[in-house]
C-alpha cells in the first residue's frame, strides 16, 4: 500500500461516514425542516469521496467526473433544501407574500 492509496482510502471512508451520519439523521429526526439540515450536509461527504477519487486516479476522466458531480451537489443541495423548506412553510401557513393592504408587525427589543 502506498501513501497515495492510504490517503484516498481515508478520504473515501470519511465521506462515507458523513453520508451515513446524514442518512441516520434523516431517519431519526421527526420534522421535515429538521431533516433538511441533515440532507443539506450530504454534499460535503460527496466532496470528500470525490477528492479521494482524484487522489487515487489523478485528474483523469474519472477524477474530473467525480469533482463535477461533487460541485453540482454542493451547488444544487442548498437550493433544493431552500425550495423544499419554502414549500413546507407555504403548505403549513399559507402564502408567504404580503398583500397591498397588509402591514408587517415589527417587535422592538
Amino acid at each position: 500500500m502506498t501513501a497515495r492509496h492510504v490517503i484516498a482510502l481515508v478520504l473515501v471512508w470519511a465521506g462515507v461516514g458523513i453520508e451515513l451520519v446524514c442518512c441516520l439523521g434523516v431517519l431519526v429526526l421527526r420534522d421535515t425542516l429538521d431533516r433538511l439540515h441533515c440532507a443539506g450536509a450530504v454534499g460535503y461527504g460527496l466532496l470528500l469521496v470525490a477528492v479521494g477519487v482524484v487522489v487515487q486516479e489523478s485528474f483523469s476522466l474519472i477524477g474530473d467526473k467525480a469533482l463535477a458531480m461533487a460541485a453540482l451537489m454542493l451547488l444544487a443541495g442548498p437550493v433544493l433544501a431552500h425550495v423544499t423548506a419554502r414549500t413546507v412553510r407555504i403548505r403549513r401557513r399559507g402564502r408567504w407574500e404580503l398583500g397591498a393592504d397588509e402591514d408587517v408587525e415589527v417587535e422592538q427589543p
